[in-house]
C-alpha cells in the first residue's frame, strides 16, 4: 500500500534557470521557495549544482585572500569561526525542517510519516471521526 515505484535517476535536471529559479521564488504564499521542489531530477540537480559550487568556493577560500573589506568586518579568531560555522549550520537546519515539514517528494509519507499539512488534515478527520463515535450530529454542524 502507498509509494511508488522505485526508479534510477539517470538525468537530472542541469538547467542552472530551473534549479536556481527555486530560489528566485518567494517563500510565501503559494510559491513554495525550494519547497515547491516536485520531482527528484530537479532535487539531484540541485545537489549536483550545489557541491560544484561549494567545491569551486573551497577552492576559491585555499588559494586567495580576503578582501580588505572583510579583514576589517570579521573577527580573526577561533571563536569566531566556530561561531560562524555554527550560524551557517543554523540556517541550513532551518531550510531542512522546512523542507522536512512540507515536501514529501523528498521525504515521502510513506517512509517518513505525514507532512505537515498532510498531519492536519488527518488530525482533522481523527477528530470527525471521534466526534461521530461521541453521538455529535456532524451533518447538522457548520
Amino acid at each position: 500500500p502507498g509509494g511508488g515505484d522505485v526508479r534510477v535517476i539517470n538525468y537530472p535536471t542541469g538547467n542552472p534557470g530551473v534549479i536556481f529559479g527555486y530560489l528566485l521564488k518567494s517563500p510565501f504564499g503559494g510559491d513554495g521557495w525550494i519547497v515547491s521542489v516536485d520531482n527528484m531530477e530537479d532535487v539531484i540537480g540541485g545537489h549536483i549544482w550545489i557541491g560544484t559550487i561549494e567545491i569551486l568556493g573551497g577552492l576559491w577560500h585555499i588559494f586567495t585572500k580576503p578582501f580588505a573589506w572583510a579583514r576589517r568586518a570579521f573577527v580573526w579568531s577561533g571563536e569566531a569561526y566556530l561561531s560562524y560555522s555554527i550560524a551557517a549550520v543554523s540556517v541550513m537546519a532551518f531550510v531542512a525542517a522546512v523542507m522536512v515539514w512540507f515536501n514529501n517528494t523528498v521525504y515521502p509519507s510513506e517512509f517518513f510519516g505525514p507532512t505537515g499539512p498532510e498531519a492536519s488534515q488527518a488530525q482533522a478527520f481523527t477528530f470527525l471521526v471521534r466526534d461521530q463515535r461521541l453521538g455529535a450530529n456532524i451533518a447538522s454542524a457548520q
